[in-house]
C-alpha cells in the first residue's frame, strides 16, 4: 500500500526491489529506473496515476502488474530487457486511451503469461519474446511484434479491437507452441512473416499479407489444424501445410482469397477446403496434399494448374 506523492527517478549503484508478492506501490508523479546500476526487480502491482512508467531491464520476482492508470497520452510504460522468471506480467495504459502506448525495446526471457490489459495506443515489442500464453481483450488496441525470433509455449488468444501485426521482415520467426487464435481481432491482422506450431491448432479471422508468408502447423495428429477467413495478400505468396500423411490435419479457409501471387498447399494430410472465391496468379498443389475442396464461385487461376 506504499505511495510516492513526487516523482521517483531512483539511480542507485546496487539493486533495487520494488514491492512485494500481491502488494501495491504507487508513484503518482511517474517512475524512472533507468539510472539503476544493477538489477531492479518488480513484485506486485506497480501503479500510477497518469503518469508514465519508464523502466530499463526488469527481473519479475513475482506476478507483476504495471498500471499507469492513463486518462490522457502521457501515462506510458517503456521497458528495456526483462526477465521473468516465470512470473507472469499484466501490462496496462488505460482503455480507449489514444496514445497511451507500451513500448517493451529489448528482450523478453522466461516470462510466464503476457496480458495486454487496457491498452488505449499502441503495444510495441521489437526485441526476442520468449513467454508461456499471450492475451489481450477488446480493452486492447493495436499490438505489434517485430523481434527475430518469437517463441509461446501455451495457447494464445488475441481480441484487441486494434491492429496486430506479426513481423517486420521474412526472417523474422513466430512460434506458438500451444496454438493461436486471432479470429476475434477488430482491426487488420498482418503478417510479415512465417507463423508455425508444433501440432497446435492456428485459427485466423481475416488476415493482410504484409510478405512472403508460410502458416505450418507441423502436425502430428489430427488438431494441428489450420483455419483462416479472407485473405488480402498485397501481391505476395501464401503456403499452408499441416504435415503429409497426418489423417485430418485440415485447411479450412472460409473467406475469399485475392491478391496473392502463388498459393501453395504444401503438405495437408487432411482436407484443404477453400470455400470462397479464390482469385490468385499461381495455385500449387502438389502430391503431399491430400483432398482438396475447391468450391469458391467466380476464382481465377491466372497460370495454368496441375493437380
Amino acid at each position: 500500500g506504499s505511495s510516492v506523492t513526487n516523482a521517483f527517478t531512483p539511480a542507485n549503484d546496487g539493486t533495487f526491489v520494488f514491492g512485494t508478492s500481491g502488494g501495491t506501490q504507487t508513484y503518482n508523479a511517474g517512475l524512472t529506473t533507468t539510472s539503476v546500476g544493477s538489477t531492479v526487480t518488480l513484485n506486485g502491482t506497480i501503479a500510477t496515476s497518469n503518469d508514465a512508467v519508464v523502466l530499463g531491464a526488469i527481473t519479475l520476482g513475482s506476478a507483476t502488474t504495471v498500471d499507469t492508470n492513463a486518462t490522457d497520452n502521457g501515462a506510458d510504460i517503456t521497458v528495456a530487457a526483462l526477465t521473468g522468471g516465470s512470473n507472469n506480467l499484466t501490462l496496462s495504459t488505460g482503455d480507449n486511451i489514444s496514445g497511451a502506448d507500451i513500448t517493451a525495446s529489448g528482450a523478453i526471457s522466461g516470462l510466464g503469461n503476457l496480458t495486454l490489459a487496457d491498452v488505449g495506443g499502441t503495444a510495441t515489442f521489437s526485441a526476442n519474446v520468449a513467454v508461456a500464453a499471450l492475451s489481450a481483450d477488446s480493452t486492447a488496441a493495436n499490438i505489434t511484434f517485430t523481434g527475430s525470433t518469437n517463441t509461446f509455449s501455451a495457447a494464445s488468444t488475441l481480441a484487441n479491437d486494434g491492429t496486430l501485426t506479426f513481423g517486420n521482415s521474412t526472417d523474422d520467426s513466430f512460434t506458438f507452441n500451444g496454438g493461436l487464435t486471432t479470429s476475434s481481432v477488430g482491426g487488420t491482422v498482418t503478417l510479415n512473416t512465417n507463423i508455425s506450431s508444433s501440432d497446435d491448432a492456428l485459427t485466423f479471422g481475416a488476415i493482410t499479407l504484409g510478405n512472403n508468408v508460410t502458416i505450418d502447423t507441423n502436425a502430428t495428429d489430427g488438431t494441428g489444424d489450420i483455419t483462416i477467413a479472407a485473405v488480402t495478400g498485397g501481391s505476395n505468396s501464401l503456403t499452408l501445410t499441416t504435415e503429409n500423411n497426418i489423417a485430418n490435419a485440415a485447411i479450412t479457409a472460409s473467406g475469399a482469397i485475392a491478391g496473392v501471387t502463388t498459393l501453395t498447399l504444401a503438405n495437408v494430410g487432411g482436407t484443404a477446403t477453400l470455400s470462397a472465391d479464390v482469385d490468385v496468379t499461381t495455385l500449387v498443389v502438389g502430391n503431399t496434399v491430400a483432398n482438396v475442396v475447391f468450391s469458391g464461385n467466380g476464382s481465377s487461376v491466372v497460370n495454368a494448374i496441375a493437380f
